[in-house]
């Protein structure tokens, strides 16, 4: 489901401003200090803001390689490899692991695309083959006063096959962006990647 990228893949809203940086805040789980999801029809508009304990540069560098997600949380992403690299894009598939959703649906496979943008210190992605949904992602990093790096997060989905229950909807949404969030600390040495908090 981008499964992490929806995981690195989701899955995932534009932001102005810090958004709270350096201030204590808590959002629906630790890896999000806000989140915004929202359905209109089968469309899924979704955002989310996190932030990092690293200077920008560096997480930048983590997220722009999405198929280490399966070196770094093997439980989460069975599969993630390469298909094709050219300029500043890159075209990966995922095998993913949701397990918020229900017998034979929590494995997913997709093919996403990453654009990125150095100078911007921003990530698109879309999904090129995914029988759940079409997915598009932006992500937008920013440097704070104290060195540690803001993400703000956003991702429309429109649904090819939705699942009966809303809340399932909403929950693998945001478990494909807390995979994606706790794989990227894991890859910078701040924590170990454990199970989603998928709370809705």
């Amino acid at each position: 489901m981008r499964v992490i990228g929806a995981m690195l893949v989701a899955a995932v809203a534009a932001f102005s401003g810090c958004g709270g940086c350096g201030a204590d805040l808590s959002g629906p789980a630790k890896e999000i200090v806000s989140e915004n999801i929202e359905r209109d029809g089968d469309v899924w508009r979704v955002s989310f803001v996190s932030t990092f304990a690293a200077p920008v540069d560096k997480v930048y560098e983590a997220y722009r390689y999405p198929e280490r997600g399966q070196e770094l949380a093997p439980d989460r992403v069975l599969k993630a490899e390469v298909v094709s690299e050219e300029g500043n894009k890159k075209v990966v598939d995922i095998v993913g692991r949701l397990d918020i959703l229900p017998p034979g649906f929590k494995v997913q496979n997709l093919r996403n695309e990453y654009t990125f943008y150095p100078d911007e210190k921003r990530i698109t992605s879309r999904t090129i083959d995914f029988n759940l949904a079409d997915i598009e992602s932006e992500y937008r990093f920013e440097s704070t006063p104290e060195g540690s790096t803001v993400l703000r997060f956003s991702q429309t989905s429109k649904d090819k096959a939705p699942l009966v229950v809303e809340s399932l909807q909403k929950g693998a949404l945001r478990e494909t962006y807390i995979t994606q969030v706790r794989i990227v600390n894991k890859a910078l040495g701040i924590e170990s990647e454990g199970a989603p908090d998928t709370q809705g």
